[in-house]
């Protein structure tokens, strides 16, 4: 199967917030591009986010520096976990996601940090001594 996104998914592990229809349901980012992220929130909330809708990403930024808020679309949700599509922004966005995806892809070369977490949740198999 082709992959069909834009750019590769760096994980990037932070809480952040989802505001979606005047309500905040807290969330854990799973992965980032500079194109979307995968957030995980709270079973009951993750039915209250419907499909095709739009919604913000707060994500902290560090030290004193205010949390970005990233405009985003729902694309997927199920079992705690949404997809998003960021929307178009403007340049100091762009900037600012650009940073976040950077320091995500060294920390995730440095420490070597793969998506084996996601997977254990999702119930996915990764001991590929089973597989043969």
């Amino acid at each position: 199967m082709r992959e069909k996104r834009a750019s590769r998914r760096i994980v990037f592990v932070a809480n952040g917030a989802l505001l979606y229809q005047n309500q905040r349901f807290p969330c854990h980012v799973e992965n980032i591009s500079p194109h979307g992220a995968l957030v995980g929130l709270d079973e009951a909330d993750c039915e209250a986010v419907r499909q095709g809708e739009r919604c913000v990403l707060v994500l902290p930024l560090g030290g004193d520096a205010p949390p970005a808020q990233v405009p985003a679309q729902v694309i997927h949700n199920g079992f705690g976990l949404i997809g998003l599509r960021f929307a178009e922004s403007d340049a100091a966005l762009e900037s600012v996601l650009a940073a976040i995806v950077e320091r995500a892809a060294r920390e995730e070369t440095a420490t070597g940090r793969d998506s084996s977490r996601l997977y254990a949740r999702l119930g996915i198999n990764t001991d590929r001594s089973r597989w043969r």
